[in-house]
C-alpha cells in the first residue's frame, strides 16, 4: 500500500457510522459493532480506513478518532502476521507523520498504534 492510498467514500461513510454507533451506550448495539467490525477485519485494507479516519480525518470528533486508531492498534497486535504486503508500513509512516498532532488525544492514540506496529 502506498502513501496514496484514498478511501472509497461509501465504505468510509460507513465506518464512520460504526465508529459513532460503538460509542452508544446500548450494549446491544455495541455488541453489534463489535462483531461488523470483526467482519471488516477480512478486508485487506480496513486498517487503511481506520489510520485514514485517525489522521486524516480532522474534521471528525476526537473520540472518533481516538477510538479509530485504539481499534486499529488492535488489529495490528491481533493480525499483524495477515495484513497485505505494505500495509504495517503504511500505518507506521502515517502514524508518524501524525505524532506532532495538535490534539493531545490523536497524538498518544497515534503514538500507540506506531509502538503497537514495530
Amino acid at each position: 500500500m502506498e502513501c496514496e492510498w484514498k478511501p472509497d467514500q461509501q465504505g468510509l461513510q460507513q465506518i464512520l457510522q460504526l465508529l459513532k454507533e460503538s460509542q452508544s451506550p446500548d450494549t446491544s448495539m455495541q455488541r453489534s459493532v463489535q462483531q461488523r467490525l470483526e467482519q471488516l477485519n477480512q478486508y485487506p485494507d480496513f486498517n487503511n480506513y481506520l489510520i485514514f479516519v485517525l489522521t486524516k480525518l480532522r474534521t471528525e470528533d476526537e473520540p472518533t478518532r481516538s477510538l479509530s486508531g485504539l481499534i486499529l492498534k488492535n488489529n495490528v497486535k491481533a493480525h499483524y502476521q495477515n495484513f497485505p504486503n505494505g500495509v504495517a508500513d503504511f500505518i507506521k509512516s502515517e502514524c508518524l507523520q501524525n505524532i506532532g498532532d495538535s490534539s493531545p488525544l490523536i497524538r498518544a492514540t497515534a503514538g500507540l498504534s506506531a509502538v503497537a506496529n514495530v
